[in-house]
């Protein structure tokens, strides 16, 4: 996948394979309040002939950690309880690995108001792109990489599809226990949503029908 890079945030330890439409849920203690536990797993990259460390480790500084990012996810998700994760975003944003394609990203958790123990989920990371531009091969890589990764603890990929849910075009990612991923590009902003998510609530499909909105 030379030239491009990706990352993905996925429940581990609280997340347990998902069956059906539900499945167990992280336990009361990483409920609404705090995100469960996070790794981030990205696709690797061809170095670049002319790159060296320090250049490296100048470019991956230059990742902001923002979270008025999730300004481009609307709609009525202000209904859903949300809490931003600092930790994981600086954590994500030093990886040297994603400066050459992402200026600025955001990582947060939502969930049902109130659920004890929580049942839906949805890890969502706004990623925005240093060219907007950037070809269809580098976001084809992206949502491939994300999806193998966010599946491995649930049974792996079982199938991909594309529809359209309210105005945008999404991506969805099928894994074979019963979690599911999104994946949205706003092109002309250079922003990239994607989404890890399960319950039977489908908070997924409700956020990526409101980004942009």
């Amino acid at each position: 996948m030379t030239g491009s890079r990706a990352l993905v945030v996925l429940v581990v330890g609280s997340f347990v394979t998902l069956g059906g439409c539900g499945g167990p849920a992280p336990s009361a203690s990483s409920g609404p309040s705090a995100p469960p536990t996070a790794v981030v797993s990205r696709a690797p990259s061809a170095p670049s002939a002319s790159a060296d460390p320090s250049s490296s480790a100048s470019a991956a500084s230059s990742i902001e950690s923002d979270p008025s990012l999730f300004s481009f996810i609307g709609g009525d998700t202000g209904a859903l309880t949300f809490r931003y994760d600092p930790d994981t975003t600086a954590q994500v944003a030093a990886d040297p690995g994603l400066a050459g394609n992402v200026s600025g990203l955001a990582i947060g958790l939502y969930t049902m108001p109130g659920q004890q123990p929580v049942a839906d989920f949805a890890i969502v990371s706004v990623l925005r792109l240093r060219d907007p531009s950037v070809g269809p091969d580098w976001f084809r890589s992206h949502r491939d990489t994300y999806d193998a990764a966010a599946c491995a603890r649930a049974g792996g990929i079982d199938r991909h599809s594309e529809t359209t849910i309210g105005t945008n075009d999404v991506f969805i990612g099928a894994c074979a226990g019963g979690a599911f991923t999104y994946h949205v590009r706003l092109e002309a902003r250079g922003i990239v949503v994607s989404i890890t998510a399960a319950g039977p609530a489908r908070l997924g499909e409700r956020i990526a029908g409101d980004v942009g909105q």
